[in-house]
């Protein structure tokens, strides 16, 4: 009789050589994050805050320098007052500490002062806004307020001085050309670079 099925023995197993490796388990792989792509529309604001900071920064220069006009080599004039330099040494005096000058001219140099100075100041709340890529947050109506403001003032502090008898022995200095062309600068860059960024939002 031939034993059945059941009752066959189980096969020897095969030596440890040549039984198969168990498969490796290795760890998941880490997920790799890739930075965001730069769009193009944070590349104009990051581009309108640099050229707005520049702009900003020859308006900030101009207010602060007695070169609007200069007086040979002894002195300039200046938003901030009068300067005169002798023998290396330099005195300087505030439009309100001179006496016998025509009204016109302190209140043109402290109105241009002023604006230029809040103007500053808000120029760069609004260059911090778009690194920040937040343009909705620009106080835009008052920048371009305060932009005409100083541009009035400053113009008109220049015509006071370039004619009558206070205009003698004066010349134009390079403060003038740098703070106006800043105050134009900022001017157009708010008006065709941040103006539509903010409408956007």
């Amino acid at each position: 009789m031939y034993p059945s099925p059941e009752q066959q023995p189980n096969p020897p197993a095969p030596p440890p050589y040549l039984q198969p490796n168990p498969p490796q388990s290795y760890p998941p792989a880490a997920a790799v994050t890739q930075p965001a792509p730069t769009t193009a529309a944070e590349n104009r604001t990051r581009t309108a805050a640099i050229a707005l900071f520049a702009a900003t920064g020859l308006m900030l220069l101009a207010t602060l320098t007695k070169a609007w006009f200069t007086a040979g080599g002894d002195g300039g004039v200046g938003l901030l007052g009068l300067e005169k330099c002798r023998h290396g040494m330099c005195q300087s005096a505030t439009w309100f500490d001179i006496k016998h000058i025509p009204s016109q001219i302190p209140i043109f140099a402290t109105t241009a002062l002023i604006a230029a100075l809040v103007a500053v100041a808000f120029l760069i709340h609004t260059g911090v806004m778009l690194f920040q890529n937040r343009p909705e947050a620009i106080k835009l109506k008052w920048l371009s307020q305060l932009l005409g403001l100083a541009s009035f003032g400053m113009v008109a502090f220049v015509f006071s001085l370039s004619f009558g008898d206070w205009s003698r022995g004066l010349s134009v200095g390079w403060s003038t050309f740098v703070g106006i062309g800043g105050l134009v600068a900022a001017s157009i860059i708010t008006g065709v670079m941040v103006r539509p960024l903010a409408a956007r939002r």
